[in-house]
């Protein structure tokens, strides 16, 4: 393994705070990648050299900077990883103490950089898995070949899955995410049955198991995410989840399937299952053109009473209820009658009249899907 310029930066920042000396990093080439004093970043030490050949620490004296290039009096330890010398790290200052921390610091710094080599490998291997499932759902032909890159990543590539898309909304600051993704890892452990990776900004996708997940089971864990992110950061998300596909070939069709869910933008529900669209699909099939004349021509001047539509939204959500309705408002009912018969002056459509009422929900329909 080489040693990383950002990997080195970090060792010196965090011996630095434990002691209070010159801190240098060197590479197994004997340059100083990172240091304390940025003007030696760069520079050949000897020492290092030195160190590195001889696998052992070095203890450099006024007499030794007289006979060793680019040295200062101090200590000079090897750092190991996986059994190799990778590098040096160097402690300016005779104190006994920076002899006597020596070997704590040693073991930090080796520490340090298992822990970043563990991040990187589990980056490398995230990105391995996002490039994996960007072309699963892209493909309609599903190799022998690609089969086994999915096997090898770990993932069962037999089993029915469905596809949910997850979408923080636009003004959620993207910094949650980490905590989303360990939030998915905990409703889905499992990384073999069920699949989760980032999908840009504020996306997730999620490949989950239909042998191992109900649809029941999978709306209640949905459900019980969004609250999570909505009580902690009080930020909005939607969920929209495809049908059961059996077949590994098919996921391209569940990931439109989802996305077509996710981005029913007239749907008050957080959680969305393209099942539960056959009108809205239908619906979704019309030009923009044609949406754009039936809400002219149906709402009209309803367009200027924001009152009155939220009136006539309601009124459709709960049934076309008047009592349920006019609770919902916090109106009287006598009020919302009064409301009721403006919108009809207003659209000159006959709420009684069965063609013409469902000519009023589409145009109020593809208003709210315009307006988001």
């Amino acid at each position: 393994m080489r040693l990383l310029k950002h990997v080195a930066q970090r060792i010196v920042t965090e011996v630095s705070k434990v002691i209070d000396e010159e801190v240098i990093v060197i590479n197994n080439e004997a340059f100083i990648i990172a240091g304390s004093d940025s003007k030696r970043i760069g520079s050949y030490h000897e020492g290092g050299k030195e160190v590195i050949k001889t696998e052992k620490k070095l203890m450099i004296s006024e007499k030794d900077t007289q006979r060793l290039k680019g040295v200062k009096v101090g200590l000079n330890l090897p750092i190991r990883f996986q059994k190799k010398i990778i590098g040096v790290i160097g402690i300016t200052g005779s104190q006994p103490a920076t002899v006597r921390y020596g070997e704590l610091i040693q073991r930090m710094t080796e520490l340090i950089i298992q822990e970043s080599y563990a991040a990187e490998r589990l980056d490398s291997k995230l990105r391995g898995l996002e490039t994996f499932v960007y072309e699963w759902l892209h493909t309609k032909n599903v190799t022998e070949e690609f089969r086994e890159r999915g096997e090898i990543l770990g993932i069962h590539m037999s089993e029915p899955r469905y596809c949910v898309l997850l979408q923080l909304d636009d003004k959620t600051n993207t910094d949650i995410e980490p905590d989303v993704l360990e939030r998915i890892r905990n409703l889905y452990p499992n990384e073999s049955n069920d699949v989760f990776v980032r999908w840009g900004n504020g996306r997730f996708v999620l490949l989950i198991s239909a042998i191992h997940h109900s649809e029941k089971e999978m709306f209640h864990s949905l459900q019980n995410l969004l609250s999570h992110i909505n009580n902690v950061y009080h930020s909005e998300m939607r969920a929209g989840i495809s049908r059961k596909h059996d077949d590994p070939t098919a996921l391209h069709l569940a990931y439109k399937e989802a996305n077509q869910a996710i981005n029913v933008k007239s749907s008050i529900e957080k959680v969305v299952f393209y099942d539960s669209l056959t009108l809205e699909i239908a619906l979704g099939e019309i030009t923009k053109e044609t949406r754009e004349k039936i809400v002219n021509e149906v709402l009209g001047k309803l367009m200027d009473e924001p009152e009155l539509l939220e009136t006539l939204q309601a009124y459709f959500h709960h049934q076309l209820s008047v009592k349920e309705t006019a609770a919902a408002l916090h109106v009287h009912i006598n009020t919302l009658h009064y409301r009721l018969k403006r919108i009809q002056e207003l659209s000159s459509i006959r709420m009684k009249e069965t063609k013409e009422l469902v000519t009023l929900f589409l145009a109020l329909w593809y208003h709210q899907d315009e307006i988001g």
